[in-house]
């Protein structure tokens, strides 16, 4: 029996192809060169708390630096909708002190839906809280950026709003707290006599 070299062995030529389809994106799925990453914790310590309770559930997002004069921006609109605060003289002479902000019921004047949604419509990139407050953002360019947070229960309310550097191939710790945060309402029910 003699061999024809010139003929085609399909089996042979499938298991090529194949292993080449296979390897071939492998290089597109790693990390791109030169991108960093951020890894952080959210954690707060209520006032009527004696321990730190993770943030899990938190969503956060990483833009432009931009975001941070929007934000602010933002911000200052809902504080004056309730006008100015005013000190008045012995004479009864009135003089503005300031923008007069009622928190009587501990979160007035804090509209986290526009903020958020400025942060959402700014968005790089967005990422969620696990349980125990961890959170990871991967692949991320080298540059600067807005890292922003909101968190909301009965007993507090917050949002972080903060320039991070991220640098080539390594990765930037992040631990948000009450400590960093852009504003914090912490209060806590009053205890029964």
């Amino acid at each position: 029996m003699v061999h024809d070299s010139s003929k085609i062995r399909p089996v042979a030529l499938f298991g090529k192809l194949t292993a080449a389809l296979f390897l071939l994106p492998l290089p597109l799925l790693a990390q791109p060169q030169g991108h960093g990453s951020i890894a952080g914790r959210a954690t707060i310590q209520l006032k009527n708390a004696s321990y730190r309770s993770d943030l899990g559930g938190m969503d956060l997002i990483l833009a432009p630096p931009h975001l941070i004069p929007e934000i602010r921006r933002l911000r200052m609109e809902t504080w004056k909708t309730d006008g100015l605060a005013v000190t008045r003289s012995p004479d009864g002479q009135e003089n503005p002190v300031g923008v007069r902000i009622d928190f009587a019921d501990g979160y007035k004047n804090l509209d986290l839906q526009a903020l958020g949604q400025a942060a959402a419509n700014a968005a790089t990139l967005r990422t969620q809280s696990a349980t125990n407050g961890g959170f990871f953002f991967s692949n991320v360019p080298p540059g600067k950026y807005a890292l922003y947070g909101q968190y909301k229960s009965r007993y507090a309310v917050a949002y972080w709003l903060l320039e991070v550097e991220v640098a080539d191939n390594q990765t930037r710790p992040i631990h948000l707290s009450e400590t960093n945060a852009a504003e914090i309402f912490n209060r806590f029910e009053k205890k029964a006599p």
